[in-house]
């Protein structure tokens, strides 16, 4: 009687289990050799599952560059229209104006392209752990830069303003138009613009996305909308209030009009490269959560149980274990002293 109810109570068990989760109790002891299969079938669900979370954390990460470049690409628009603002304009107030709205504009850049997500820095390229942008003031390395270029260039220094109402506009050597365009724009458009302003790399964060495609899920402060967005910035800056004349400061107020309109259609490349890669990742995680799904419903169907029988066998066993109890019972109360 003890191995009866001991039996039961083990088959119960196992019985109630199935009720409840749906499954076989015992995979391989109902499977046999078909049990490999299951576990194939596991492996590759953990797989699909693992791309599907990696491919979250790269969305996450796509989204934030581009809420980034859409500040950075509306900080551009509102420096374009300043500067438009005073092209032509020789008055001092106003253009005093737009150098302080041109300032702003570069603070929200620097700051932008500094912006991180899970503890990554978004425009670093692959130097995710390292801030990517010097941020400009007075005691940074590009002012420091600028300061001696000019000065080598010109032979007086900047702040000398007896020597700075004395600069040609263009056609000479030197002019305004010849240092922005000969020593100033191969500073941003070279290789001192990782020296001076960047600490980021060329290349790009890259993400596998199935199991054969990877796109580029971040961007690099190298590209040419953030160069010509802090070279125009520069330009407005540091050479419309050094007392040029005004002729000389039309000739910057162009340049760094036209270094915004190329600084606009960089950021707005570099947002069409990152939307392009959000839609493939949108598309990837759509086939794989496909194929998520035909891989689930193939596994259900190998190791479910018939709901209807696993609860008709634990209502059996139920009885059977309660039956038992009480023959086990009746047993216990027989006496020697009853019978006699």
């Amino acid at each position: 009687m003890r191995l009866t109810i001991r039996q039961a109570q083990n088959e119960l068990l196992k019985s109630q289990q199935e009720v409840s989760t749906g499954f076989y109790a015992d995979i391989g002891a109902e499977l046999g050799s078909k049990t490999s299969t299951v576990v194939d079938l596991n492996r590759e669900s953990l797989r699909l599952n693992s791309m599907i979370s990696n491919n979250s954390i790269a969305t996450q990460r796509l989204s934030a560059s581009q809420e980034a470049l859409k500040q950075i690409a509306t900080a551009a628009e509102e420096m374009n229209n300043a500067l438009i603002t005073i092209s032509g304009s020789s008055n001092i107030d106003t253009i005093n104006t737009t150098v302080m709205t041109v300032a702003n504009s570069l603070s929200t850049m620097t700051s932008m392209a500094n912006q991180t997500a899970n503890g990554e820095y978004l425009f670093a390229g692959i130097n995710t752990d390292v801030k990517p942008l010097t941020e400009y003031t007075d005691t940074s390395p590009a002012k420091a830069a600028f300061d001696a270029a000019f000065t080598s260039y010109f032979g007086f220094a900047p702040t000398d303003t007896a020597n700075t109402a004395t600069i040609a506009a263009s056609g000479a050597v030197p002019s305004m138009e010849d240092f922005i365009t000969s020593v100033l724009e191969p500073m941003y458009t070279g290789a001192d613009w990782t020296t001076n302003w960047s600490s980021a790399t060329d290349q790009a964060m890259t993400s596998r996305i199935t199991q054969s495609e990877t796109v580029q899920t971040s961007a690099s402060v190298n590209e040419d909308g953030f160069r010509y967005f802090a070279l125009s910035a520069i330009v407005t800056k540091e050479l419309m209030t050094i007392g040029a004349p005004a002729n000389a400061v039309t000739v910057a107020i162009n340049k760094a009009i036209d270094y915004t309109g190329r600084a606009i259609s960089g950021v707005n490349a570099t947002r069409s490269e990152l939307g392009l890669s959000q839609n493939r990742v949108e598309k990837a995680d759509a086939s794989l959560k496909v194929q998520v799904d035909i891989i689930e419903t193939s596994l259900s169907a190998k190791i479910e149980v018939d709901a209807y029988e696993a609860s008709t066998r634990v209502n059996s066993l139920l009885s059977m274990v309660e039956a038992s109890y009480t023959l086990t019972a009746k047993i216990q109360a027989l006496t020697l002293v009853n019978y006699l």
